[in-house]
């Protein structure tokens, strides 16, 4: 690879890095100072963002560094392969997107096939299990990488030395099963959940105001979700394809193939923020008011009743000094 092409990857990364981190802090702490938004939903939402930062915070390393500067050897090269410039917690957080993913999915289908049913509702109870065993597990599923990262002379970076090629290919296989059965479990439920709010017959004049309000409500989450859980399957696709075809091909996958994957597994985790921002009104509300320092209610009432001012009472009055937004 030339110096060009290391250059305009390690800045194509860094600007995705950026992005990444603080759109996903930005969504963490716009759940956390609203009240309204704290919902079981939005709490696998955050636990979504905490793992796209880890994984960005921690990728850095392994492909950055990699592109630019000469990596240690010695005991203290093994030591950062297994801890930071492998990109091993990297991929915990990358595992723990996935098991977020697939709970979101199984949440969305109970609550639109099953309303009623309290059995499967997600409450805050059941998240202070699920969210806990979704990092033991991501845990857990990479252990073994952690175990065999080390610093390879030979390449100058960090590689993954198995004591025996089989079990190489066979944790390839177990991963890209990893991949692709969620991805298949998404397409099945979604696939339902769709089907029943947007073609199933129903007659909507039976329906109460409050009815049709949360029929609105589902559908604006679940497109949301879908479209996130898209982007995650055509990225994540191309990364686990990528992977299996350096374990089993005959022929040497490119450094260039491999940077591109990455970049995608990083646009995947970027994009997210902008997905409920473009698809949620609420959610792109309460970012205008983070970034611009005003209260979502008394943007709502101008922009109801155009250019002219309205006062509001002292309780719905943000505390805040304006920095970026004129009066």
């Amino acid at each position: 690879m030339s110096e060009p092409d290391k250059v305009a990857i390690a800045t194509v990364l860094s600007a995705l890095i950026a992005v990444d981190v603080v759109g996903n802090s930005l969504v963490c702490v716009i759940i956390k100072k609203n009240r309204d938004l704290r919902v079981p939903i939005n709490y696998l939402l955050v636990n979504l963002a905490v793992a796209d930062i880890l994984f960005a915070a921690f990728i850095a390393p392994s492909v950055i560094l990699r592109l630019t500067f000469n990596h240690p050897g010695g005991m203290t090269g093994t030591v950062l392969c297994k801890l930071l410039t492998g990109g091993n917690v990297a991929w915990v957080g990358g595992i723990a997107s996935v098991v977020t993913l697939v709970t979101i999915a199984i949440e969305r289908y109970y609550a639109v096939m099953y309303p009623l049913g309290n059995k499967w509702k997600l409450t805050k109870r059941k998240l202070k299990v699920i969210i806990p065993v979704t990092w033991i597990f991501s845990m857990t599923f990479y252990l073994p990488f952690f175990l065999v990262a080390e610093f390879d002379s030979k390449v100058g970076f960090c590689a993954w030395k198995w004591p025996d090629k089989w079990m190489r290919k066979a944790y390839s296989v177990l991963w890209l099963v990893f991949v692709v059965l969620p991805l298949v479990l998404m397409v099945r439920l979604y696939s339902r959940v769709v089907y029943t709010l947007w073609f199933k017959r129903s007659d909507d004049n039976q329906l109460t105001f409050r009815q049709r309000g949360v029929i609105r409500l589902r559908k604006r989450v679940t497109l949301m979700v879908v479209t996130v859980s898209a982007i995650f399957g055509v990225c994540w696709g191309a990364d686990s394809t990528v992977y299996i075809l350096r374990t089993f091909a005959p022929y040497n996958i490119g450094p260039m193939a491999v940077a591109v994957t990455q970049i995608m597994v990083l646009l995947n985790s970027a994009a997210n923020p902008f997905v409920y921002a473009l698809l949620n009104q609420r959610f792109r509300e309460k970012i205008k008011a983070v970034v611009c320092c005003t209260d979502p209610l008394e943007s709502r009432l101008q922009a109801r009743r155009g250019t002219q001012s309205i006062e509001l009472p002292v309780m719905y009055k943000t505390t805040h000094p304006t920095l970026c937004c004129r009066e």
